[in-house]
């Protein structure tokens, strides 16, 4: 059977939908823990910070553990973004204009961190094959349909066999590419090929560079509700 056949068969049987479908199916959990390492690189500059937490549905709780930001707590609580910072012993509601920025001077927007599933704006416009390293991925390209996503148009190369995406394209409404994101590594967790290497760049951004790194990463255990409190934010 030839490769042509076989990319026919594969787009008689499933569509770009199904395949939209299975991807955010992939990363679909209700609660999560994790510890992770952030590397930001700003031309020669490197700075590395960790940080670990917890989430439940659509919220958050998520410190800091490296040195210099010791005590810096986030909190995404019913939609709203918080940022408890110890050198000021105060809390903050990060909003509007302010979930554009950078997140801890990485190349990901607060915008993007409250993002618990980040496909569900979108619908697909195209699904074409592409070979790599001698295998076959898929090419989605999704649309924002509903004015709500941060970015209007996603590209991403998809493994088909383990439901996952391996690189992605952020897009303005105008063409103009933004952001690029590759998944660099992986691990199947409960039946879950989650990314537990994910590399970043902003394009708007000179030299700039982040990389997540997840060491810890376990899906729907129970998380005690007291993490997802603005008292806990204090302690």
């Amino acid at each position: 059977m030839n490769i042509a056949l076989i990319i026919t068969l594969l787009f008689q049987q499933i569509s770009p939908s199904e395949v939209l479908l299975s991807l955010r199916k992939n990363l679909k959990y209700n609660t999560s823990t994790f510890s992770a390492q952030l590397e930001i690189r700003k031309g020669k500059r490197v700075l590395n910070k960790s940080f670990k937490g917890y989430s439940k549905g659509e919220n958050f709780y998520l410190e800091f553990t490296n040195p210099e930001d010791k005590g810096v707590k986030y909190l995404k609580l019913k939609g709203d973004l918080y940022i408890y910072l110890p050198d000021i012993d105060d809390v903050v509601r990060l909003s509007g204009d302010m979930l554009k920025q950078s997140f801890m001077g990485s190349d990901l927007s607060y915008e993007d961190l409250m993002q618990e599933d980040p496909l569900k704006y979108y619908k697909p416009v195209s699904m074409r094959d592409t070979t790599l390293e001698g295998k076959i991925y898929f090419i989605l390209e999704l649309e924002d349909t509903t004015g709500n996503a941060p970015y209007y148009r996603v590209r991403m190369v998809v493994d088909l066999d383990r439901n996952i995406w391996l690189r992605e394209e952020l897009i303005t409404k105008s063409g103009r590419k933004i952001k690029e994101i590759e998944a660099l590594e992986f691990k199947n967790i409960k039946g879950k090929h989650y990314p537990t290497s994910i590399a970043m760049r902003d394009l708007r951004l000179k030299d700039s560079y982040t990389k997540f790194v997840f060491k810890e990463v376990d899906f729907d255990i129970p998380i005690p509700d007291k993490y997802f409190s603005l008292s806990e934010l204090k302690k």
